[in-house]
């Protein structure tokens, strides 16, 4: 015992960290031991509660199995587990299975642990001391249980012997690969020296654990055969994988984007896409991201990879709430300009120099304007007349149509007649002067319809009550009125595309 202790602290003094990058099933602190009693078959237990230890404790066991001199004890003591016997058969063993209790295996407790989440494929025990007395073999038993059976009957067992004397400053890893556990079937590992440890795989009576469904671990020392008082310390029980933490309660090392939860970039998280913020060695967000330059995702109205769709000016059109489009031009059309009157513009819409309208385009603008008033004028003198001669007609819903089209002609002229015309290339094309004026004839349409309407109504009425009197608004002089209406605004359109309507500055 003596010389077991003085191993134990030995190896906490020259043990070296765990390899880097491997995740840590238990971490060997929180110190603790349990001791089996002189009396053969007598088990003890005991439950440790670790943060360093898959979910969140190991549970200790010693048990004296054979006569003789001696106890059997298991203890963790600076990052390192050490077993040891007295002259007499013996075994111990520490379990991780998420449970308090440390007289049962629950085989479901860890919940469904991945061993391979990190891109591990291998357990790896570090052999630290064993006397190897009188030649006599020891075994570790690490088994599996498959968390889809909670009664147990789902696992998976490696034993190794230990036929070789250990005792140097640096750990020996052992590696088991996750394929030992597979099933059942004999093998080797590597050993110090240059050497070998044979190992055995049992199997539940249903079927292998599958490492990526681990409910519960347990690592066996089993003096079973060996009455020579043997000693054994191992260091941390680690995997290969790419992570060193030890998995949460949720039995998870890495985040929703592999990083390892040690990591400094870890839990950073997506973007609104569902991209990850950051990621494993090697990854860039920049070279991931589908975000176009306005922050909208794909499926997004105005989405387009990977500027954004954007207006002259540079700004979004549309962007993530609480975003709102704002135009950023002036009434000029000019980006972060301040011009407020459109008399005193020089550039338009485009781009393009401005220029003042001829007399011949403002004549006809004018005649527009006139005309509609008086189409609109006419309406509502027929209007008057049905009801002051109490015709049997209903002009209600022609009156409501007729003044939203003459009152959208009013207010587009504001800002449509009267303003420059756009020079590009020499010629005075005025794209957006041009549409503008096109988009006023539906409006233009409907107020003539109206009028008509109106106008033949009257008319009817007037016959059929045998009135004389001829009404002053005649369906005839409402047709010329929008025969000139259609003319004039058929040549404004034309006149606009000609370059000698212009007059460049």
């Amino acid at each position: 015992m003596y010389v077991f202790r003085l191993a134990l602290s030995i190896a906490a003094t020259l043990l070296l960290a765990t390899p880097g990058m491997a995740l840590t099933l238990d971490g060997f602190t929180d110190d603790g031991t349990v001791s089996s009693t002189s009396t053969v078959g007598a088990t003890k237990t005991v439950y440790l509660p670790s943060s360093h230890a898959i979910g969140g404790g190991r549970s200790l066991s010693a048990t004296k199995s054979g006569s003789g001199t001696g106890i059997s004890r298991l203890e963790v003591v600076d990052s390192s587990i050490g077993y040891t016997q007295g002259a007499h058969t013996g075994f111990a063993s520490v379990v991780w299975d998420g449970d308090t209790d440390p007289s049962t295996v629950k085989p479901n407790g860890l919940g469904q642990v991945d061993l391979t989440q990190d891109g591990g494929t291998a357990f790896k025990i570090g052999l630290m001391f064993f006397d190897y007395p009188s030649n006599q073999t020891i075994q570790l038993k690490l088994r599996l249980y498959d968390s889809r059976n909670p009664d147990g009957s789902r696992f998976s067992e490696v034993s190794i012997t230990l036929d070789q004397f250990y005792a140097e400053p640096e750990p020996f890893y052992m590696t088991l690969p996750y394929s030992l556990f597979a099933s059942a079937g004999a093998a080797t590992v590597p050993a110090p020296l240059g050497l070998t440890f044979t190992t055995a795989t049992t199997i539940g009576p249903n079927g292998p654990a599958d490492v990526t469904h681990v409910g519960a671990i347990s690592l066996s020392f089993r003096g079973d055969v060996n009455a020579r008082a043997p000693d054994i310390i191992l260091a941390p029980l680690i995997t290969n994988g790419n992570c060193s933490a030890v998995p949460d309660a949720s039995g998870r090392a890495i985040d929703e984007c592999s990083v390892c939860h040690e990591s400094a970039n870890a839990k950073k998280g997506t973007d609104r896409c569902g991209i990850c913020l950051a990621g494993p060695t090697g990854y860039s967000y920049e070279s991931n991201s589908i975000q176009d330059g306005c922050g909208l995702c794909p499926g997004e109205a105005s989405y387009r990879f990977p500027g954004g769709s954007l207006d002259k000016c540079g700004t979004c059109l549309n962007a993530p709430a609480p975003y709102t489009y704002v135009d950023q031009r002036d009434i000029c059309g000019v980006c972060g300009g301040t011009t407020k009157k459109i008399d005193d513009c020089t550039v338009g819409i485009n781009g393009c120099p401005l220029v003042k309208p001829t007399q011949k385009i403002l004549s006809f603008e004018k005649s527009l304007i006139e005309k509609a008033s008086l189409l609109r004028a006419r309406h509502t003198a027929d209007v008057r007349r049905a009801k002051a001669k109490k015709c049997p007609i209903s002009l209600k819903s022609s009156s409501k149509r007729a003044s939203k089209a003459y009152s959208i002609i009013t207010k587009s002229a504001q800002t449509i007649f009267r303003q420059g015309i756009e020079v590009c290339k020499g010629s005075c094309i005025t794209v957006s002067y041009a549409n503008d004026v096109k988009a006023l004839s539906p409006q233009f349409a409907a107020l003539e319809a109206e009028a008509t309407f109106a106008a033949q109504q009257v008319q009817s009425c007037y016959k059929e009550r045998g009135i004389n009197k001829d009404p002053s608004n005649r369906p005839g002089e409402t047709a010329r009125t929008i025969a000139s209406v259609r003319t004039g605004l058929n040549n404004l359109i034309r006149q606009c595309t000609k370059t000698n309507v212009c007059k460049q500055r």
